[in-house]
């Protein structure tokens, strides 16, 4: 808006007049504001619910059907770490490790130098289950086979070791993955020859009598399965993570037993609480955000800014319905308040844990019925809470409703603004002409009383 001046001839206030008339004319305005300004509310009181809904499902799905039967493990030693998956059992279980995993290492003849050329030769590796490899080093010098044998691609990696005597350089061979199966195999002519292995007639390292270690490739170590025994049955694995001995139980062995470990897998009690507690909370929280959403004040006269509003009141509504609804075919169980989880007389929930504790350790199977069956609570609350937050849901149709009815609005306010802004340019421009037309006058008055004056002393 550019600088105006209010009556530069006249004296006459432009400004305070067409700021009156402007007054006058705000009304129509006005209540597109108002209506602007309660829909937003509206929405923004929306966008808390639905936060408050998405709670309430995050705790609902702790509670279905992989949540209702997850177990937790314990293991007597740190040499049998275990964890738990989706479909682990409750049980126990004696478990030795008899036998690490390991993978096959290998270690060649001393040498001066590492870097010094061997000599003339060529030398392959061949992996178990895979192609022979001919290496191409740059030079056939330790450093070089290491580097070849590092660049191959190979499931092998090679270092250099020194033992610190004059002929110490050694290079070391080691496959990457464990298990019996896991071997590797080389074969070298000419200056090469002495790097050859064959794991089905190996050369084990060691010293002789006189301190001496072999010239040729030797075995430090084989490659391995790790055995185990679980419950009186031998068990092999290529690695030292079992997975696929006790269903839903990853087992991982550290470390050679000499007594048995135990193991004991049982239903996670403390997680079903603390899952059932969150889904108490959520609802109060939500019941509670409703409550003061759609609140009426007798003092001021004014609702908050969902107050008439059916849609709250209707989803609580659907929801107590789905918690409180007898579930069929749950055994010992038909409602929550079979487990101690139950409304109290202000609508909150509450869970008495030694009740559901009970129910934890004496029906664990009906007590996942109830909750995670094809209509358990957890299971039908979860449809109802994604239909609710879903496109088409309570929510977003009133909320698209209300950005429809915002979009018009300010449509309205753009089209009266306009016709504001250009009247106050129209009284301003009238009574700038008047101001004009006044100071004229006013100058004409002057200089005819000037004139008369002079008349009357002549």
């Amino acid at each position: 808006m550019g600088i105006t001046v209010s009556g530069i001839g006249s004296g006459l206030d432009i400004n305070g007049l067409v700021s009156q008339l402007m007054s006058a004319e705000q009304q129509p305005i006005t209540l597109p504001k108002e209506q602007e300004s309660a829909a937003n509310a509206k929405i923004s009181a929306y966008g808390q619910l639905t936060s408050s809904l998405a709670s309430l499902q995050a705790a609902v799905r702790k509670l279905t059907a992989t949540g209702i039967s997850a177990c937790t493990a314990t293991s007597s030693s740190a040499a049998v770490a275990v964890s738990t998956g989706s479909n682990a059992a409750p049980g126990n279980y004696s478990i030795q490790v008899n036998q690490l995993a390991q993978t096959q290492k290998l270690v060649s003849p001393g040498f001066a130098s590492s870097s010094a050329s061997l000599g003339a030769g060529t030398l392959s590796i061949t992996v178990a289950g895979g192609s022979t490899v001919a290496l191409a080093p740059t030079s056939n010098s330790l450093e070089g086979l290491r580097d070849a044998i590092n660049n191959a691609g190979l499931t092998v990696t090679a270092s250099i070791v020194d033992d610190g005597s004059a002929s110490g350089k050694r290079l070391v061979i080691a496959g990457k993955d464990t298990g019996a199966g896991k071997t590797f195999s080389l074969s070298g002519s000419g200056a090469l020859a002495a790097f050859s292995f064959d794991p089905a007639a190996p050369v084990e390292f060691g010293y002789d009598g006189s301190g001496n270690a072999p010239t040729a490739m030797s075995r430090t170590q084989s490659a391995q399965d790790a055995q185990l025994t679980i419950d009186g049955m031998k068990v092999s694995s290529a690695t030292n993570t079992i997975t696929s001995a006790l269903p839903g139980i990853t087992l991982r062995a550290t470390q050679v037993t000499t007594t048995a470990v135990s193991v004991d897998v049982q239903r996670d009690a403390a997680g079903i609480k603390s899952s059932a507690n969150a889904l108490a909370k959520a609802w109060n929280d939500l019941k509670s955000l409703v409550a003061t959403q759609t609140a009426w004040n007798d003092t001021t006269k004014t609702g908050a800014a969902l107050h008439g509003e059916s849609g709250p009141s209707s989803i609580l509504s659907q929801i107590r319905g789905a918690i409180t609804k007898a579930v069929p075919g749950a055994g010992s169980f038909t409602q929550l308040t079979d487990l101690g989880i139950s409304f109290q007389k202000d609508g909150t929930i509450a869970v008495n844990d030694a009740k559901l504790q009970s129910a934890i350790d004496g029906h664990p199977s009906d007590l996942q019925a109830l909750f995670a069956g094809s209509d358990g609570v957890a299971t039908r609350l979860n449809t109802l809470l994604t239909n609710v937050l879903g496109d088409g849901g309570v929510i977003s149709n009133r909320t698209g409703g209300l950005n429809a009815s915002l979009r018009s609005v300010s449509m309205r306010e753009n089209t009266e603004q306009s016709r504001l802004d250009r009247l106050q340019a129209s009284y301003r421009a009238q009574f700038t002409r008047l101001d004009s037309a006044l100071s004229s006058m006013q100058n004409t008055s002057t200089y005819l009383t000037q004139q008369l004056s002079k008349l009357s002393t002549s």
